[in-house]
């Protein structure tokens, strides 16, 4: 596959995976808030950011260092990688489980939720489940099939948003018992999906080879602590706003927090292809490849989040009332100042990609527990100052002192200038209008 063709299929599939899962958890979202009342809403948003924590530093366990030594390699080879990430997946999440069952409780006593509890028991019996699911969709990326990960994406996405709906439009009550429930189902129709779609690269051996599980451990588990604080900082607001004031804030917090999700699209989908492409550069030795990958994949970021800055700063009252209505207007100028992430992430986000891409994941790792230390002293002091809007600045500061650090480090492996990427975002522009040009003249 040529270079261009690569990045136009994968870039094509990848962003329709992130699309629709937003798409649906979006809509799905403004269903909920008007289902359940500000406090069930916050609980369930509690249940999502923890077991989104978990899954992300599970999967990050795996995924960059099983990709990373499975490019390339032969099908003998690759079925050894393979059965030694099984294997250390397994062993994760059955230790996940066992330690989601006995603090559940406490958690939700820590979080002034009495319902978490329950539903976390729920969810940690889908952890086998997700097992095969996880490694199904890490071998579709090793694989450079990501028309497979957005089929095996949706089929989980699309069945749990079904189940919403249902719920919003018939007089049915949906408790968060029953919503949790569904959620396991939904996950166990997508490992079947994904199943399916993996069948041809899928490889297992018994016999499991030491050499690879030193391998994937050592390098993965630098990842697993990288993801596992980085999304315990992207919840660090919840978490806080949860046991220093009450489930009512972490809905609000959450509120604005979808809206910066569709931060998240453009940049987890451009990291998420240039990953094995840096990787790849850096295996053979391009290191002024690596640095023209990092400005170009950055600059593409900012091409789509800046827009989104300014709207958000504008419009985030009528957003706000649009998606949730009166009851969460005190989310605003928490949208507001939010809102500036859309101009660190992806710095923080693809420093941090190129920082694993050329080996040296502990430096990564280092720099997101940074901001999780030094995140949630100043979250902490801000929300006793002045409430709600304080999680957002603690957020934000931390973010942004990371985003700088990581760069700066990052500058002293691969050339790269900070400008180029901001002339790379510029030069997206007139090559999109002339991209959409073409296509009505054609018309």
């Amino acid at each position: 596959m040529s270079d261009k063709k690569y990045w136009l299929k994968s870039g094509f599939f990848t962003m329709m995976h992130r699309g629709v899962d937003f798409l649906l958890g979006f809509v799905g979202f403004m269903l909920l808030v008007r289902i359940f009342s500000p406090e069930d809403f916050g609980v369930w948003v509690l249940l999502i950011t923890i077991t989104s924590i978990l899954d992300m530093a599970r999967n990050g366990f795996i995924q960059n260092g099983m990709i990373k030594f499975i490019v390339g390699k032969n099908p003998a080879v690759k079925r050894k990688i393979q059965s030694a990430a099984l294997l250390l997946n397994a062993l994760l999440s059955f230790l996940i489980l066992a330690l989601l069952v006995l603090a559940a409780h406490p958690i939700a006593e820590l979080f002034n939720a009495p319902k978490l509890a329950a539903i976390l028991t729920i969810y940690a019996w889908v952890l086998p489940v997700l097992v095969l699911h996880t490694h199904n969709l890490v071998l579709m990326q090793a694989s450079y099939d990501f028309k497979a990960y957005f089929l095996a994406g949706i089929s989980k996405s699309l069945p749990f948003f079904l189940v919403i709906v249902m719920g919003y439009l018939s007089d049915y009550k949906l408790t968060l018992v029953h919503l949790a429930w569904y959620h396991n189902a939904a996950f166990l129709l997508a490992t079947l999906m994904s199943a399916y779609q993996v069948r041809r690269y899928f490889g297992f051996q018994w016999r499991v080879k030491k050499y690879w599980l030193a391998k994937i451990f050592h390098f993965g588990k630098f990842v697993f602590g990288t993801n596992l604080v980085s999304m315990l900082t992207n919840g660090l607001d919840k978490f806080l706003l949860g046991a220093l004031l009450s489930p009512v804030q972490v809905a609000m917090a959450n509120t604005a927090g979808r809206v910066l999700n569709m931060v998240e699209i453009p940049v987890n989908s451009i990291a998420s292809i240039s990953y094995p492409k840096a990787a790849e550069a850096h295996d053979t030795g391009k290191t002024q490849a690596l640095g023209q990958l990092y400005e170009k994949t950055t600059g593409m970021m900012l091409s789509l989040t800046f827009p989104f800055w300014l709207f958000c700063l504008v419009f985030a009252h009528y957003i706000i009332l649009f998606i949730a209505g009166e009851n969460y207007l005190d989310a605003v100028p928490f949208l507001r100042i939010m809102a500036f992430l859309a101009l660190i992430k992806p710095f923080d986000r693809q420093s941090g990609v190129f920082l694993d891409a050329i080996g040296k994941p502990f430096i990564n790792m280092l720099m997101v527990f940074g901001t999780l230390i030094y995140g949630a002293g100043l979250s902490w002091f801000f929300i006793h100052w002045i409430g709600l809007l304080g999680a957002a600045y603690g957020l934000v500061l931390a973010v942004f002192c990371t985003a700088l650090i990581k760069h700066l480090v990052l500058s002293r492996y691969i050339k790269m200038r900070f400008i180029h990427c901001w002339v790379q975002a510029a030069r997206a522009y007139p090559t999109l209008v002339a991209s959409l040009m073409e296509k009505i003249q054609k018309r």
